[in-house]
């Protein structure tokens, strides 16, 4: 992990170059023999290396001890910052070169029927493999590479692309609820489906939701939305029941016709469309609700067309309170909610009716969001039976021109409060806001050019009537 090279003046210095995965379970495993402790590699890290894409998240379980000071000699030897520990859950943690290492303790664990949190135990390593949530994640692999498939089915399932429970799935989901939603999401990131049984056992525990808190289930349904196979996810949550009670404004979508150029209803055409964006969290969030205001503003004119009046305005109330109530941040929420106000109006434009004016308007609302907004706009379209995307395009390259070095997108005020104060004679106020923005409109009309102070002062004297509102 380290190499020599002469720096500019010949002398021979080491630079420390960022480990490989092997660098760090060599680390790893000479720790362990150091400690005499019992410690296997498991979970989705197993999955994925036995499927060819072994990640940087680095589940280990020790049986009978604390993983702890294993994790601190590692640190130490990587140069990483110390462990941090949940004393609770018995885990440790460790990060570094964009590797998590994670220790847990062997461990048994089942929810109350009436609480949040697990009542956990220490466990043997087969305890510790039977409490898990799917055969293909229960598999186990020891430090110098021998799978160990305690629970019979975990590599024929990997096989099979199939999402079995190693105990009765109504037990599995009952322990923890959480563990559906992990299904819905594994079907949606790895393409697997569900064994015989399970999304039956889903539909009798949906109810058990209750207990897990939102924050674990947003962070499951994040990890789906960046997922290639969002529609199938979301698929399980819909049929299994746990859609309408986490996200009953999706699940409202189902249905819905829509007519015109759509070719299904506004759920599936919301759920392709997010497949069709970048795989950047908020861009899908943003997707995911794009159309979530069809539903309530639904209405079929007079000659059969379904209409959705003032449905993205309708939307964007929506997204805030949706995503308030999942817990997202207040930038999340803004920034989502000014997409869903903003995706109609890429696909509404065209090259004749929108004058300079307009698009300098629309660069001004979407701000550092413009990639964003184009992105989920192709989607959308995309997931129609629109001919093409060509005017998206075009409007992309005409925004570009038009703000050509952040002239628009970065534009600051032409002049300051002081200056307006001293102009206008007035004592500061609120109108001191409001001709800010009327000079700020005066730019986006072509009326003065952006940074042009001189220009601004004349045209108030022309306009002698904005200082004085």
């Amino acid at each position: 992990m380290a190499e020599r090279r002469p720096d500019r003046a010949g002398v021979r210095v080491v630079r420390r170059r960022p480990p490989a995965l092997d660098d760090v379970l060599d680390v790893v495993r000479d720790a362990v023999r150091a400690a005499g402790a019992e410690v296997y590699l498991v979970g989705g890290f197993v999955r994925d290396r036995l499927l060819g894409k072994p990640g940087k998240d680095i589940d280990l379980v020790q049986v009978g001890g604390d993983g702890i000071p294993l994790l601190a000699g590692v640190a130490r030897t990587l140069g990483w910052a110390p462990p941090q520990q949940f004393e609770r859950f018995g885990t440790g943690q460790i990060r570094g070169d964009g590797f998590i290492l994670e220790v847990v303790r062997g461990r048994a664990e089942r929810y109350d029927p009436e609480s949040r949190k697990p009542d956990v135990r220490p466990g043997t390593l087969e305890e510790d493999v039977w409490r898990r949530d799917f055969t293909v994640n229960a598999l186990c692999q020891t430090l110098d590479g021998r799978v160990l498939d305690l629970t019979g089915r975990g590599i024929e399932d990997l096989r099979a692309g199939v999402l079995r429970t190693p105990l009765n799935p109504s037990e599995t989901f009952s322990e923890d609820p959480l563990r559906m939603f992990r299904g819905a999401r594994f079907v949606a990131q790895l393409g697997f489906t569900l064994a015989p049984g399970v999304l039956e056992a889903m539909r009798e525990q949906a109810p058990r939701i209750a207990v897990v808190s939102i924050e674990r289930i947003t962070e499951e349904l994040r990890r789906l939305l960046i997922s290639p196979h969002v529609l199938a996810g979301f698929d399980v949550l819909a049929e299994s029941g746990l859609l309408e009670r986490v996200l009953p404004e999706i699940a409202a979508m189902r249905g819905v016709e829509q007519g015109g150029f759509h070719l299904y209803d506004v759920y599936e055409h919301t759920l392709r469309a997010v497949e069709l964006t970048p795989p950047d969290p908020v861009t899908r969030v943003a997707t995911l609700l794009h159309d979530v205001g069809k539903p309530p503003t639904h209405a079929i004119a007079d000659d059969g067309r379904h209409t959705f009046y003032d449905h993205p305005q309708v939307g964007a109330t929506m997204a805030r309170e949706i995503l308030a109530r999942l817990r997202f941040s207040n930038d999340e929420i803004g920034t989502v909610s000014n997409l869903v106000f903003l995706h109609l109006r890429p696909i509404q434009y065209k090259p004749d009716s929108f004058g300079d004016a307009a698009v300098r308007r629309l660069i001004r609302e979407a701000g550092e969001q413009r990639a964003r907004m184009l992105d989920i706009a192709r989607a959308d379209t995309n997931a129609s039976s629109f001919p093409t995307t060509e005017l998206i395009d075009e409007l992309e390259a005409r925004m570009a021109r038009l703000d050509a070095g952040g002239q628009v997108s970065q534009m600051r005020d032409l002049l300051d409060g002081d200056e307006l104060i001293a102009l206008a004679g007035r004592p500061a106020g609120p109108w001191v806001g409001r001709v800010k923005r009327r000079l700020e409109r005066a730019v986006l009309d072509g009326e003065l050019q952006p940074g042009d102070a001189d220009g601004a002062r004349a045209w108030l004297r022309a306009h002698p009537d904005v200082l004085a509102e």
